[in-house]
């Protein structure tokens, strides 16, 4: 096992689920808490070009809400500026795709020398990142429980119930969900419809995040405490 007491990696049904902003409140939470936080986003997309080089801003706000001294390139190793799961994010660009074998070593480094890790995955937890590897080998791989970002309506509570059968059947831990109201309009019950959707899939509710408000310290606790196996 590796010394990090907590090892999550960050899911969603899609993209735009946020992610990024559950990943960095959660990093800052742990953080101030006196917790060595490791970050990772081995993949980013959608990157643009920077300097002459392919920015990866996810990974840089990761590190920012961790006060890291981690570096980029090894929290953001494969960039791509297409905007579709990685390994056709990579035939897009014309680029190498994801070295899994990389990604994984840096990772146990990671792990190794932190209190906690929280990794971001790119597109979705079944993305493949090559021909033979895809996110949910990498969670197993290092022990990474899932927590998984919803956001609040009835299309990605259907993704969502889809990635959580993925998941089981990849006998990976899964967390808790967090629902997300991306949008400002979005459910109106939400705090009924998070319960609802959490009872009918059997899974943890972490919390509920509400339009362009801070993650509640609730959540950060509930992460904290151990878990029954």
């Amino acid at each position: 096992m590796p010394p990090a007491t907590l090892s999550l990696i960050i899911t969603a049904p899609a993209p735009r689920a946020g992610k990024t902003m559950v990943g960095c409140a959660l990093a800052f939470a742990l953080k101030v808490r006196g917790m060595r936080v490791g970050v990772m986003k081995p993949v980013a997309l959608g990157c643009a070009v920077r300097d002459g080089a392919l920015a990866a801003d996810d990974g840089a706000a990761l590190i920012a809400s961790a006060s890291s001294d981690l570096a980029l390139a090894t929290v953001s190793p494969f960039r791509y500026r297409a905007v579709a799961p990685p390994l056709e994010a990579a035939r897009s660009d014309g680029a190498p795709p994801p070295d899994f074998a990389a990604i994984s070593a840096a990772l146990g480094e990671i792990q190794s020398t932190h209190d906690a890790v929280i990794v971001e995955d790119a597109w979705r937890l079944d993305a493949q990142l090559d021909a033979t590897h895809d996110f949910a080998d990498l969670a197993r791989r290092h022990r990474l429980a899932l927590v998984i970002v919803v956001p609040a309506d009835p299309e990605s509570f259907a993704r969502a119930a889809a990635v959580i059968d993925f998941a089981r059947r990849r006998e990976l831990e899964i967390r808790g969900v967090i629902v997300n109201a991306v949008e400002p309009n979005a459910c109106a019950a939400l705090d009924r419809a998070a319960a609802s959707f959490a009872a009918a899939n059997a899974v943890p509710l972490l919390g509920v995040v509400r339009h362009k408000e801070p993650l509640a310290l609730a959540i950060v606790e509930r992460l904290l405490q151990p878990q029954a196996h």
